[in-house]
């Protein structure tokens, strides 16, 4: 036992001796005070933008009813089709869906405020964001089922699920950053199908650009690692991973092609299949609009935003110049839309 002992504290005695001899704590304090891309300052300014939220009654209320709803594979199944089927007809729903008028109205009236969760993949931010993504998804179902019966109100279910994005716009978390980035992209992968004229508040989502919200949550990702490490063991490594993930921020920052390839980050987990879902989007975006013009009886509008493509129509299919593809699990809507028989 006591040889036992013994080992186990020249083992101790030995890491922390390399600890002390790769400490660089100036080489950390230099990288973490060097500043973000668009203004976002540096690490340890993140936590002064993103103050504490609270829940308030109408979470409450709205995880009470969420909470509620019953797990329904064919739910999810039908909208993933739907959010996958370049043709403007909508496809057989199934015979039953969740009743959402109560979600629905409650959304549309009332302003939710969830607890903010920073703990990264703590328990209570997985299960908030289920709960909402399975929320999104029953909407978006709700609204297809109608838009097949060209119903106008399919359009206050998207409305619905909009709201529930922008409820995230105070939750720096990269998990609560990429729900609202999947809800947007459900909405606007199906608009396109609903009943015209589009409303007004579509125009909102389809200028607001989560590339920015998410590169904020990524910083705030950075400087928890930074927090967390930074007094234990400020190594030189840990200030050449905060100097990456900046670098990568700044080529993100400044990148004007959808089809994105980033390096790996090296704190937190992998974020290039996000970087390539959100630059995708633009161009989803894009789709959605020309849709909805060709669909009104007007012209498209061949340049992108995104530099390596721009759109074409032959008077049945709307087309993107070139495909933009993104890693399973993703299912993403089409960017060739058939829009006229």
């Amino acid at each position: 036992m006591k040889k036992a002992a013994l080992i186990i504290l020249v083992a101790i005695g030995l890491v922390a001796g390399v600890g002390l001899w790769f400490r660089n704590e100036d080489a950390v304090a230099t990288s973490a005070a060097q500043p973000w891309p668009g203004e976002m300052g540096t690490l340890d300014a993140v936590a002064d933008r993103w103050p504490p939220q609270k829940a308030n009654d109408a979470s409450v209320k709205l995880a009470s009813l969420a909470n509620a709803l019953p797990k329904n594979e064919a739910v999810d199944d039908f909208v993933a089709r739907e959010i996958t089927r370049g043709e403007l007809t909508i496809g057989e729903p199934p015979p039953t869906l969740p009743d959402v008028s109560a979600i629905r109205e409650l959304l549309l009236r009332e302003a939710v405020v969830w607890e903010r969760h920073d703990e990264i993949g703590g328990k209570e931010a997985v299960a908030m964001r289920e709960m909402q993504m399975t929320v999104a998804r029953a909407l978006v179902a709700s609204a297809l089922v109608k838009a097949r019966a060209n119903d106008r109100a399919a359009w206050d279910d998207l409305q619905a699920v909009w709201k529930l994005a922008r409820t995230l716009d105070g939750h720096p978390q990269m998990m609560a950053q990429t729900a609202a980035l999947s809800m947007a992209r459900m909405i606007n992968a199906v608009a396109w199908k609903m009943a015209l004229p589009a409303p007004a508040w579509l125009g909102e989502l389809l200028e607001r650009d989560q590339v920015r919200t998410l590169l904020e949550a990524f910083q705030f990702q950075a400087a928890s690692y930074w927090e967390d490490s930074a007094w234990i063991f400020p190594t030189k490594w840990l200030a050449t991973s905060i100097d990456h993930d900046r670098l990568i921020a700044e080529e993100l920052y400044n990148l004007t092609r959808c089809d994105v390839n980033p390096p790996m980050n090296d704190l937190g987990v992998d974020l290039t299949s996000v970087w390539r879902r959100a630059f995708r989007y633009r161009a989803e975006r894009e789709a959605t609009a020309n849709a909805l013009r060709v669909r009104e009886g007007k012209s498209i509008e061949t340049g992108s935003r995104c530099s390596d493509g721009g759109w074409i129509f032959d008077g049945t299919t709307l087309r993107f110049s070139r495909e933009i593809a993104t890693a399973a699990p993703d299912r993403p809507m089409p960017l060739a839309l058939r829009v006229r028989p």
